[in-house]
């Protein structure tokens, strides 16, 4: 049942509206101007990732580490920007990408068994627990025990362990590449033409839902998979840190930070300094007190998330009132947009985020 706004408000919305509807232009914003830029970000981030691999591995020292690091780190900050676009050409790439949390031996088990010159063949008879940005994250940092600088540079093995690391980040490239692709090309036109031509979205409403309910994943995944897990609250279990991503960088939180800004980027719009552009627009249009909520949880919620130290594997252990307290916010924020805002739209919600409200 739709609730949370007239039905003369919504009809307007149901029928596609007159001259004055606004969801063409939002749709067209958050196509155009967020998800393109935002995946072309994410693939020349992957592109420098790969340069500074090569410089790493003919030279393994702390200098050139550091800047793979640092390479590995934009990479991942871009990567963690497009997660409320988990439609279109992304989801048959989300695990090989992103699969997590890493399964070490997996991944050891794969340099160990790669050739000399590993090469696109090998990576591809391999499972997605031993591909993707995790996987390379590992190798980069290694741990306490087994810091990544010393396998690297060991006579017998460094060669094999950086030629596999530079096999995965050419893999993401490649894969990112293909997505900057599709998304400068026929999929931002698909989402843009809502209605209007688009293949693919046959209403304005196919459209808006899309957005809407991505988002929504977007953050029921950093509320229930990257916080809850670790925490323990879906099974009563102990903290656990190595259920948190990114833990080898120590940059738990970082990822979070920005994933909750590529929601944001969908909700405001591209530029945050500029006046909105994106879903905010037609909330606001419906609702301005619903849009003001909106604006002062999503301010909260990143306050408290910018409060909890790095590295949260830490924090999660030394204090969990407040890694516990930002998924609290962080979940208050999806709340809003799943039950409020998703109904003064008039969103049908997808099945996906039925649970646990």
């Amino acid at each position: 049942m739709l609730f949370g706004a007239g039905s003369g408000t919504l009809l307007g919305f149901a029928c596609g509206g007159g001259g004055d509807d606004s969801r063409p232009a939002v749709l067209e914003h958050v196509a155009r101007e967020v998800a393109v830029p935002a995946f072309t970000a994410l693939h020349t981030r992957a592109e420098e990732t790969v340069a500074a691999m090569d410089f790493l591995c003919a030279a393994p020292d702390p200098g050139a580490l550091a800047t793979a690091q640092n390479a590995w780190k934009a990479e991942r900050d871009a990567w963690s920007r497009v997660l409320p676009f988990g439609f279109g050409p992304l989801p048959p790439e989300l695990n090989a990408l992103d699969f997590w949390p890493v399964r070490v031996d997996t991944v050891e088990e794969a340099v160990a068994e790669a050739p000399d010159n590993p090469d696109a063949d090998y990576l591809g008879g391999l499972g997605v627990s031993a591909k993707g940005m995790p996987a390379l994250e590992y190798l980069l940092w290694g741990t306490d025990e087994a810091p990544a600088l010393t396998a690297l540079q060991q006579a017998d093995s460094g060669a094999r362990r950086c030629g596999y690391a530079k096999l995965l980040a050419a893999d993401i490239a490649a894969r990112t590449d293909a997505l900057a692709a599709a998304w400068s090309g026929e999929y931002a036109d698909a989402l843009a033409t809502a209605g209007s031509g688009s293949t693919t979205y046959a209403s304005l409403k196919a459209g808006l839902d899309e957005l809407v309910n991505k988002s929504i994943d977007a953050c029921l995944t950093m509320v229930k998979g990257k916080l809850d897990n670790p925490l323990g609250n879906l099974t009563g279990a102990a903290e656990d840190p190595s259920l948190m991503e990114s833990r080898f960088s120590g940059r738990t939180r970082a990822d979070l930070q920005a994933n909750l800004a590529g929601v944001w980027a969908v909700y405001h719009g591209a530029d945050v300094e500029a006046p909105a552009a994106g879903i905010s627009v037609l909330v606001r249009e419906l609702d301005p007190a619903l849009d003001d909520r909106v604006r002062a949880q999503y301010a909260r919620a990143g306050e408290v998330l910018a409060a909890v130290p790095e590295p949260m594997t830490s924090s999660l252990l030394a204090d969990r009132t407040a890694v516990q307290l930002a998924r609290d916010e962080l979940d208050t924020f999806r709340r809003l947009l799943k039950l409020d805002v998703a109904s003064t739209l008039g969103v049908t919600l997808a099945l996906s985020d039925n649970d646990g409200d």
